[in-house]
């Protein structure tokens, strides 16, 4: 008979040398080699789906991480932004209590799951204040059916997972604005939607005015407002219009030198 005592005891070890180890976790393959590696230990599963972004939104990024090689066409199916299963477990998460959802709970809808023959499925996620930073995770193909013990478990680590995919999307991001380098620094910044909204501001339109010349809501002209602010790191309109100024006059040096 086994003693609950010393299951505890090793739950707990479990736990804390999986925290431990995220804690290196900066890097894509330094991730899928925790996944496969400490998080199996703690929550066995054969593929693990995870966003970061603004999930409320649709709008975050996806990573797969499986320990076989997926079919493009699987994967599609998996991280399909318009109906994929990650999607729909997103739906579901966000239309309950955002608790933990179970392939045997009522909250999941196990069709989609048994369609493409996932096997026990366990997904959780992790929402920060801001909305802008909610991360989700969902372990495919778990040996048994997950129960409130894996839910417990999974609960537990949240902060962390959530915590180490954020330090490789801004790894990536960081990585991807330096091989960028050799190109203008607005274009690596702002997209053109973007720049064409500050280009109004700087006029000194209001966020309805620029709504009504660029044939967009209000709401989405904010949208764009607050991610050029994260993106130019500035907090306000006016020093947001500064910063444009100041990398169009560096981008013309740049330009310049070149030509020279």
């Amino acid at each position: 008979m086994t003693d609950p005592l010393a299951k505890d005891q090793i739950d707990m070890q479990l736990l804390l040398f999986t925290i431990e180890t995220s804690l290196r976790v900066v890097k894509r393959f330094q991730f899928f080699l925790w996944a496969q590696g400490s998080l199996q230990s703690f929550l066995p599963h054969e593929t693990l789906l995870c966003a970061c972004g603004d999930i409320e939104r649709g709008d975050y990024r996806t990573m797969v991480l499986s320990r076989s090689v997926l079919s493009p066409e699987h994967e599609a199916r998996l991280i399909d932004p318009a109906g994929g299963l990650l999607c729909r477990l997103i739906e579901d998460w966000r239309a309950g209590t955002r608790e933990p959802l179970c392939s045997g709970g009522g909250r999941l809808r196990n069709g989609a799951v048994r369609a493409l023959g996932l096997g026990n499925v366990l997904a959780h996620g992790c929402r920060e204040a801001r909305g802008d930073q909610t991360t989700f995770f969902a372990l495919l193909g778990m040996p048994d059916v997950p129960g409130e013990q894996e839910a417990r478990r999974i609960e537990l680590l949240m902060p962390n997972l959530h915590l180490a995919l954020l330090r490789v999307n801004d790894f990536e991001r960081r990585e991807g604005a330096e091989r960028a380098g050799a190109r203008s620094p607005l274009a690596v910044s702002l997209s053109a939607r973007e720049l064409q909204v500050l280009d109004w501001v700087r006029e000194g339109k209001t966020n309805h005015e620029i709504g009504q010349i660029l044939n967009i809501s209000p709401l989405t002209v904010k949208n764009h407002i607050q991610k050029i602010l994260r993106k130019l790191d500035v907090t306000n309109r006016a020093q947001a219009v500064a910063r444009l100024a100041a990398l169009r006059a560096n981008e013309s040096g740049r330009q310049a030198a070149g030509d020279a």
